[in-house]
This record gives C-alpha cells, structure tokens and sequence, in this order.
C-alpha cells in the first residue's frame, strides 16, 4: 500500500507507534517509576486544603494570570480525579522526557531510564500530585515547555513560531515553568561547547535568538492577559501583586537565586534532596560534572569555547531558579523548582562526553548515583502520601466525633449555624515522624479555617452554613465565648444566639 491509501487516523497511529518504538525505554522507565512513587496517590483521594477546597474547580485561574488553565477545563473537567489526572500527568512528564532526551541528544539506554525515572519521581511532581485538581494540566504545561526548545532548535520561521506559541501557552497554565525551557536552552549551549560543532560566536547567537524568542513570547502572553482581563473584567489578584511588587533589586534577586541553588545541597531547603544519604549522593554528582567538564572541554581545545563553558555552567543554576528574578522569595515553593532536574541531565551531557578512556566508569558512577537518587525520592513520595493518610483519617475521625457532639448539643435545629473557633493542630495527629513543613503539599495544615467548611460537606456528610469572618470575630469577643471550656472538654461546644460556637485551643 502506498502512503496516500492510509487515513490521517492510520498515518497518526504509524506515527506514534515509530515514536514509541524509538523512546519505549525510557517513556516506559517513567511510567514504572512514576507509578511506584505515585500510585497511593492515584488509587486514594489524598487532601490538602487547597485540593478540599477546589474539589470542583481550578482554583486561581484567569486572576493568577492563567488564562490558559481556565481553558484547560475544556478537556480536563472540573473534577480532582487522581487516577484519571495521576495517569494523565505521567503520561505528559513521560513524553516530555523523551523529548528531553531527544532534544540534548543522550544516547545511553542506562542514564536515559535513570533520567526518565528521576523525572517523575522527583519531589516537585509529588507537590503537584498534592493539588490532584491542577495537575493534568501542569503536566501538559510541562510538556509545552519542553516542546518549545524542541521546536526552536528545529530552526526556520515556523519552528520558531511554534516555539513562541508552546511557550505562550506554557506561560497561562503554569508560569513557572520557563525555568525548564531557559534550563533546556542554557544545557543545549553546553552541549554544543562540548561537542565543538559551532564557533563559540555562533553559540552566543544561538542563544541569543533563543533569548529574544523568549521575550517575544512573555511579551505576547502579557498582551493577552491584558486583553483577557479587558473582556472579563479582571485583575491580578491580591497574591500576585504582592509577588510581583517585591522589594529586592536585580542584583540582589540573582544573590538570592545563586544563594538558594546552593542552599539545596544542604538539604535544608524545598525537600528537592529528600534524604540525608541523598545529599551526599549529590554532592557526588556536583563533583562528578566538574570533573566530567574539564575531560570534555580539554578534548575541544580553545580559550574562547572554555570560556564560554564556564560562563554557561555558571548561568545554570540562575536559568535554574530565574523565577526568583519574577517572584518574591516567599513564595518560592518545591513545585515552582520542578526545574531542578536540568541538573542531572547536565550531568548526563558531560560524562557522555567527557572522553572514550573515562566515559565507561563515569556512566557506570553516574548511573549508581541516580538511582540512589531515585529510590529516595521513591521512598519519599510514598511516606509524603502515607503520612497524607494518616493526616486524613485523624482529621476524618476528630470531626466526626465532634459533629455527634454539635448534634446533641441543647438548641441545636435546622437554622442553627456553625462558627468553629480556634485551631486544632494540637489535638490532632500530624505524623511529626516525617517533616514536611517545607514541601508544599503535604503540609500541617490539612483542615484550615477556610477549608473547614468544604471538608465538613464534601467529606463527612455534614451540610451546614458556617460563620463568616465578621461574625466569627463578634462572638469571639462575647462574655459567654471567654467563659466556655476548650475541645474537647464539657463546655467547649454551646448555643450563642444562633450559632453552635464550637471552642478549639
């Protein structure tokens, strides 16, 4: 048969198949990874209060500047599904390693099943699972990310379009994701100083082009954002006005950036290094990219292109954390540095070109490296998801027990409101054993004060109007409130005029 005879179903099907079949290791390590670190999550509906809260809907979606996400509803439903959206979101990541792999040109079958395994079990995927209701759609952001630089180093005119729309796109889901398409960019320089395929101006021009193509890109999302917010009568809400309006200069932002990339090796920040054993393992890996850079570079001889090398592997880690250029420091989280794993892909390039004498025993260390990698981070995502649970089940049990007590309580009928007063972190079960406090997601504060309410509907059953913040403080300030008891003591729970006022600590 000839190629005209196929439908565009069956040229699209030949298609995937010849593409599955040239990335089946690692789109195939990714899915086995993904699912061993993630499947509890998947087959469990696990909570934080954002996802109790936005149980049917995005969240911040066109205020945030994410007009893109809004639209995302159009095929990822209202719904926080986690086997449906868990599935999807490895899917998207599992492509989109590929893709990396594709793009920088690694050819190892081993580093590329470890890189796609570190991928998709690193910690900012196990902080976006924790927000199950966005994650189908950072996942496909991720993907628009990737695609971008892919595009671009396709060249021509409509590659470079095509990379400026995925980038477009990228931006009004998740706009922190550009840091993976200035990590891809920087990498890719780094490739070629290492190969010596291009003059080192040839390179700067290269990434010249690719910078200019990344304003072009910024610049049309914001003209969009303003057009969006021109026709639905929006505005940046409160929380990004407050990122954007940071205090620090330029200069010390890139300090911040710098010092924060550093600041992650000592395993005190953002819990992208999960494991004290693990921080040594990247230490290892540090010390293993300069080694492997000075065996590459001194194969391609040049003061220039040395030089160039140097400056690229010193601009990384600020393509790295370049949201710290955008955002303030505050609002830096683990999902926002998902970016982080350019750095084993760096590692990658440099011991697959560091040289044929030296290049057999670096993989080899490489690969042992990533895979205690790995598995910690396996290991991690799955006490995050298990300690989630048991955060669930004590919250689950606590309330429950407490609204036995709100319907015995003397006055209480169908026009009675709630008012919950107070918090009740000491009085439930937090799993202190594994320290979470900097990961975003699997926080302490499971059941809040403004997602209390949702959680008392949607998952215990429990349908009543609650106080608002004006009333809350009234009945705060009344004699009888001061004069009641704390949970779970008699006298804690007690009729104030129309309210069942229940007294946390």
């Amino acid at each position: 048969m000839y190629k005209s005879d196929f439908s565009f179903s069956e040229r699209l099907f030949f298609r995937l198949k010849a593409s599955y079949t040239a990335n089946r290791c690692p789109f195939l390590a990714a899915l086995l990874a993904g699912f061993a670190a993630h499947m509890f999550m998947f087959t469990n509906k696990l909570v934080n209060h954002d996802d109790i809260e936005a149980l049917f809907y995005k969240g911040a979606t066109v205020t945030s500047g994410r007009w893109g996400l809004e639209l995302s509803k159009l095929i990822f439903p209202d719904w926080s599904m986690p086997w449906i959206y868990g599935s999807l979101t490895l899917i998207f990541i599992a492509v989109s390693v590929c893709i990396m792999l594709r793009t920088l040109r690694i050819s190892s079958p081993v580093l590329q099943i470890a890189l796609a395994a570190i991928v998709v079990s690193f910690p900012s995927l196990t902080g976006t699972f924790c927000f199950m209701f966005t994650s189908a759609a950072y996942g496909l952001a991720f993907l628009l990310s990737v695609l971008c630089v892919w595009f671009f180093a396709g060249g021509g005119i409509k590659n470079y379009t095509a990379a400026t729309l995925a980038l477009v796109l990228c931006l009004s889901i998740y706009q922190a994701y550009v840091a993976i398409t200035a990590s891809l960019f920087v990498l890719l320089m780094i490739k070629s100083c290492l190969d010596g395929e291009i003059k080192p101006w040839q390179n700067v021009l290269w990434g010249l082009k690719a910078l200019a193509m990344m304003a072009v890109a910024l610049l049309v999302y914001f003209a969009v954002t303003l057009l969006v917010f021109r026709f639905t009568g929006a505005e940046f809400n409160s929380y990004v006005v407050e990122n954007i309006n940071s205090s620090a200069s330029i200069a010390g932002k890139i300090r911040m950036a710098y010092q924060n990339f550093l600041y992650i090796f000592s395993y005190g920040n953002y819990y992208l290094i999960t494991t004290k054993t693990s921080k040594i393992v990247h230490l290892g890996l540090a010390a293993l990219i300069l080694l492997g850079s000075v065996l590459a570079a001194a194969r391609k001889p040049g003061p220039l292109n040395w030089v160039l090398l140097a400056l690229l592997l010193f601009l990384l880690p600020l393509s790295i954390n370049c949201m710290y250029l955008m955002m303030s420091a505050q609002s830096i989280h683990t999902l926002v540095l998902y970016s982080f794993v350019c750095f084993y892909f760096l590692a990658a390039l440099v011991v697959e070109m560091s040289g044929l004498a030296s290049a057999k025993a670096m993989k080899d260390i490489l690969a042992l490296l990533l895979c205690l990698v790995i598995g910690s981070n396996v290991y991690f995502a799955n006490m995050c998801y298990l300690k989630m649970h048991l955060q669930y089940e004590a919250a689950d049990s606590f309330y429950v027990s407490m609204i036995a007590q709100i319907k015995e309580t003397e006055g209480f009928d169908e026009n009675s409101r709630l008012a919950i007063i107070g918090q009740q972190d000491n009085l439930l079960y937090y799993a202190p054993e594994l320290d979470t406090s900097l990961l975003l997601g699997p926080s302490q504060d499971l059941i809040n004060i403004y997602s209390r309410e949702n959680f008392f509907r949607q998952y215990l059953g429990f349908n009543i109007e609650f106080a608002g913040e004006d009333e809350l403080e009234e009945i705060s300030a009344s004699p009888e409130f001061e004069q009641m008891a704390e949970y779970p003591y008699y006298g804690s729970i007690k009729k104030i005029g129309d309210y069942i006022v229940v007294k946390l600590g």
